[in-house]
């Protein structure tokens, strides 16, 4: 039984990133759900799991904000249908996968240690596979054509879902280098050398990948890693903390230094700004085939910068008009955009998270569903706080890192959200359940806490 939840869970996590999967996928995601409830019922494992008020807490946020996603399809919407259809695929999906790994977390944690062990370590081997094989293209291309690699997208279809791998490995490693400062012990069974270079590899593919908003992502967790890592940690004197500190700093900064240099998007952001809100004068966001605005000295204004302001400016004003939202869906803002300006064309997404899903499930959705984010954050970095818990480091740099793109990229879809709700399911049950996993540093932690 453990060798099939292995199989599906590893089988599943590589293929999900990997476009025109779609099939294979489901069919995994399937047979997982049916073996975990299957493995739950068989062993009663779901008798011993006593649900903790806190994810009560997390379960009814995300049943309130399914029942306005509901309410806005049935009685808000013009288009019921196609919201239904979004809903089934782009949020009931999602939450299948929630509960499947939660139903995991709570399956392996029941077992001997080396079980939900064996299960962290192949999460973590399958990241390291998506990442290995960009690093070893970006080095190919290296050698061949001396020069790096920009913006490649790996396995997946795009060198931003690339990155989301990359940022979610980067988070599972520094969560066990913040274990080993704290306690001197490892969780996952490789030496410090070896996690070292996995640091440094996850760090170059974030390069090769090429992403803005990615680099921003990993210099805020090398910041908060300081924080967990130094954090009321006698272990170390000031002096060692302050060159810990340094070396962290430089370490994760590195690639966003890389990408201010030799990305030239950065040295016209702010200039772009003013002409993109400009949307009345300036259409070339609602027409592609209308040549890019320019600056005053007559060069064009970057693509990227442009259209993700003006994108974003014109959602805010839909939001502003539809309080109560479209109707839910990956292409919310199209949909507003075609009906507003009377489109015979289709618009696609605002490459803004925030601005999808403020269109599609209005102010009240988005209320909801930045509590569920900034509950889930103060909540893991509580845990941690007061118990130095492993997991609940996992889960505030899944969610922080979520939530922080989600504000200007489109993540809340397909994979990406798929990948986000499983490791957020899977890792919320393991914090909960740290003590009786046997980490024993929570343990002791606990214990004088109680």
């Amino acid at each position: 039984m453990n060798n099939l939840i292995y199989f599906l869970t590893g089988t599943l996590l590589f293929v999900l990133p990997i476009p025109h999967t779609i099939a294979i996928r489901n069919i995994l995601a399937l047979l997982l759900l049916v073996t975990v409830v299957y493995a739950l019922v068989r062993d009663k494992a779901y008798q011993r799991f006593s649900m903790e008020t806190e994810l009560k807490k997390v379960l009814t946020l995300l049943g309130v904000l399914t029942l306005w996603i509901f309410v806005v399809a049935f009685f808000v919407s013009d288009e019921t249908s196609w919201s239904l259809q979004e809903i089934k695929s782009q949020w009931l999906t999602p939450l299948l996968y929630f509960a499947t790994f939660a139903g995991l977390g709570v399956y392996t944690t029941s077992r001997e240690a080396s079980v939900w062990k064996n299960m962290y370590a192949l999460i973590f081997l399958i990241l390291f596979v998506h990442v290995l094989y960009v690093d070893l293209f970006g080095l190919q291309y290296y050698i061949k054509h001396k020069a790096m690699v920009h913006r490649f997208r790996g396995l997946t279809d795009g060198p931003d879902k690339s990155n989301y791998i990359t940022n979610i490995l980067l988070s599972f490693i520094m969560a066990e280098i913040i274990y080993r400062f704290r306690t001197g012990k490892k969780l996952l069974n490789i030496n410090h050398f070896a996690i070292t270079l996995i640091l440094i590899l996850t760090l170059v593919s974030s390069i090769f990948e090429g992403m803005r908003n990615g680099m921003i992502a990993i210099a805020f967790l090398g910041i908060t890693s300081i924080v967990f890592a130094l954090y009321k940690n006698r272990a170390f004197s000031k002096k060692t903390k302050l060159l810990i500190s340094v070396f962290l700093i430089v370490a994760v900064t590195v690639p966003a230094l890389y990408s201010v240099k030799h990305d030239s998007r950065w040295k016209t952001l702010i200039q772009t700004i003013p002409i993109a809100m400009d949307t009345e004068h300036h259409k070339t966001w609602i027409d592609r085939s209308i040549p890019y605005p320019t600056f005053e000295n007559g060069k064009s204004v970057n693509g990227s910068n442009y259209l993700r302001i003006a994108w974003f400016y014109e959602g805010s004003k839909i939001i502003r008009e539809h309080p109560l939202g479209v109707g839910y869906g990956r292409n919310a803002y199209g949909h507003a955009i075609e009906k507003k300006y009377h489109l015979d064309r289709q618009m696609g997404h605002s490459h803004s998270g925030l601005i999808d899903l403020g269109i599609g499930i209005g102010i009240p959705g988005i209320v909801l569903w930045l509590a569920f984010g900034l509950y889930l954050m103060y909540l893991s970095s509580s845990y941690f706080f007061r118990y130095h818990s492993y997991f609940a480091i996992i889960v505030f740099f899944n969610v922080s890192g979520f939530f922080s793109r989600f504000v200007v990229d489109s993540n809340m879809r397909d994979h990406m959200f798929l990948t986000f709700m499983a490791i957020l399911g899977l890792s919320l049950i393991y914090m909960f359940k740290e003590e009786e996993m046997s980490l024993s540093y929570v343990t002791e932690n606990r214990g004088v806490n109680k």
